[in-house]
């Protein structure tokens, strides 16, 4: 089983290239998708976020308002921390087991946003970078997630630096072309895993686009 992490800055087109993964049946781990059952009243992170960010976050039947509590969370470093200790222990795990039930596949793939931040690289053979300028992803979260600029801004800063996680990959995804272009991409990027056994040509980077 060669272990594939997908990462990049937000906005820069990770979950298309999940997507595309899928499509061509690959098995591929969510860790934000995975990260929502945290928010569940049932969860022990649940009561971690309260008592971090306050009942503040929550809404009249006690469910947590992720709005209120991103802009909590995102208001300075300390609390972004914060939140990552609560959430971050809990996505790790189920990673694992994502490995463990896909231990039979020769390829598995994981969307981990802050990959090289919680230090979660050393746990693959292959990581790949989806990039794009900050241009192109202020303008994807301001249409697609209805962001504001300076909200957008503020996201894209406080991740580890675009050139840094580009500089770290094994590959290199440039995504500000079409879909077409990127689904292209992600054909011949499939093709080196298959066939090289290091898992990818070191810093190839191919055009493409969509968020």
């Amino acid at each position: 089983m060669k272990k594939i992490a997908i990462t990049g800055t937000i906005g820069s087109g990770k979950t298309t290239v999940a997507y595309l993964l899928r499509r061509r049946r690959m098995p591929v781990f969510d860790a934000d998708g995975y990260s929502r059952i945290c928010f569940n009243r049932t969860h022990p992170a649940y009561n971690e976020m309260v008592e971090a960010f306050s009942e503040d976050i929550l809404d009249e039947t006690g469910e947590i308002v992720r709005s209120r509590l991103a802009e909590k969370a995102f208001s300075s470093e300390e609390n972004r921390l914060k939140l990552n200790a609560i959430i971050h222990p809990h996505v790790k795990d189920g990673l694992m087991r994502f490995f463990e039930n896909h231990s039979d596949a020769p390829l598995v793939f994981a969307e981990i946003p802050l990959l090289y931040e919680v230090g979660w690289d050393s746990l693959f053979d292959v990581c790949c970078v989806v990039t794009c300028s900050d241009e192109t992803a202020v303008e994807r979260l301001m249409e697609y997630r209805e962001f504001t600029r300076e909200d957008a801004e503020r996201r894209i800063a406080a991740q580890l630096d675009r050139e840094e996680k580009c500089r770290r990959a094994d590959y290199v995804l440039n995504n500000d072309g079409t879909i077409k272009d990127l689904d292209h991409s992600v054909a011949l990027w499939i093709a080196g895993l298959k066939g090289n056994r290091h898992g990818t040509e070191r810093k190839r980077s191919l055009p493409g686009n969509m968020h």
